[in-house]
C-alpha cells in the first residue's frame, strides 16, 4: 500500500502528514487546501478544511481512479445525456459552475472535455500542472454547498482529455451565482421554482453529515431508526451510530423514543 505526504504553503506551515492511501487525517491547524500527487500523477488526494458541527474542523478527501478507455468510448456510443456532458474545450468558470451545481442537483455524473460527441474525434485540450486545483476550486468557491468533484486527466494518442465526476449531492439545492441548475436530459438549465422546492433537503445547511442526512431521509420514509439499523445501514460501530444519533437529538432534528436497546428515533411530530 502507498504512501502518501500532504503538504501545504499557506501559514502557518504545516508539517507534512503522512498517510496511508484511503486513509484520512483531521486537523485544527493552520492552512486550507492540500493536494497530494502520486509519483506518476495518475491519482489525485484532495483535502479541503472546512467547519462542521461542534466547531471540530474536519479534512475531507476525494480522490479518483483513472477512467478506462473503453469506458469513455461507450459514453460516447450513448451520447450526452442526463449524466454525461461532453465538451471539446475546457469552458469559463462561470459554465464549469453551472455544470457542477446541475449535476449535484440531479443524479450525478461526468463531464468530459477535449472530445467532439458529434463527429465522435478526440480533439484534446491544453492541460496545465493547475487544471486539476482549477477545477477543484471552482467546486469549493463557486458552489454552494460546496461541491467535490473527482478530476482525471487521461493520456490517448500523444492528446490529453479531461473527466470531470460529479456525486448527486446530499444538500440540494446547489447553487451557482445564486441560481439552482438541474440536469434535462442533456442540458443544463435553471430550475423553476417549484422544481428547487421539489429538491430542497428539509436538513441541509445543518452541519449533517452524509450518514446523518441519509438517516433523516429514512426517519421520513420508514418513521424511525434504531442504533441496530443506524449501523446496519452504515457499516458503523455502536459507538459511532450512539454519538450521531445523539447529536441529531441534540439538535432537536429527531426525538428519543423507548429505552435501552428498544431506544428509536423519531421525527419530533411523529412523538407527539
Amino acid at each position: 500500500m502507498s504512501n502518501w505526504v500532504a503538504r501545504t504553503n499557506s501559514p502557518p506551515f504545516i508539517p507534512p502528514l503522512l498517510l496511508r492511501e484511503g486513509e484520512s487525517e483531521r486537523s485544527e491547524q493552520g492552512g486550507e487546501l492540500f493536494f497530494v500527487t502520486s509519483p506518476k500523477n495518475t491519482t489525485v488526494i484532495f483535502f479541503l478544511k472546512e467547519e462542521r458541527q461542534y466547531g471540530i474542523l474536519n479534512i475531507l478527501i476525494t480522490r479518483g481512479a483513472i477512467m478506462p478507455w473503453d469506458e469513455i468510448l461507450e459514453l460516447l456510443g450513448q451520447g450526452e445525456g442526463q449524466s454525461v456532458e461532453f465538451e471539446k474545450q475546457v469552458p469559463s468558470e462561470d459554465d464549469i459552475a453551472r455544470e457542477l451545481v446541475a449535476f449535484a442537483n440531479s443524479d450525478g455524473g461526468k463531464i468530459i472535455y477535449g472530445i467532439d460527441d458529434k463527429n465522435k474525434h478526440l480533439i484534446g485540450i491544453q492541460v496545465d500542472d493547475d487544471i486539476r486545483n482549477k477545477i477543484m476550486d471552482i467546486g469549493i468557491k463557486r458552489c454552494s454547498p460546496l461541491i467535490k468533484p473527482e478530476v482525471e486527466i487521461i493520456d490517448r494518442d500523444s492528446r490529453k482529455i479531461l473527466v470531470v465526476t460529479v456525486a448527486e449531492g446530499d444538500e440540494k439545492p446547489y447553487k451557482a451565482d445564486d441560481i439552482c441548475y438541474l440536469r434535462d436530459s442533456a442540458v443544463s438549465r435553471p430550475a423553476k421554482d417549484v422544481e428547487e422546492k421539489e429538491i430542497t433537503n428539509p436538513w441541509s445547511g445543518k452541519g449533517l453529515n452524509k450518514r446523518q442526512l441519509r438517516a433523516m431521509q429514512i426517519i421520513a420514509e420508514h418513521g424511525n431508526i434504531t442504533n441496530r439499523e443506524f449501523r446496519d445501514a452504515f457499516n458503523v460501530s455502536h459507538k459511532t451510530a450512539h454519538l450521531e444519533l445523539t447529536m441529531l437529538a441534540d439538535k432537536r432534528l429527531v426525538m428519543p423514543q423507548g429505552s435501552g436497546r428498544s431506544t428509536c428515533y423519531v421525527l419530533p411530530n411523529s412523538a407527539e
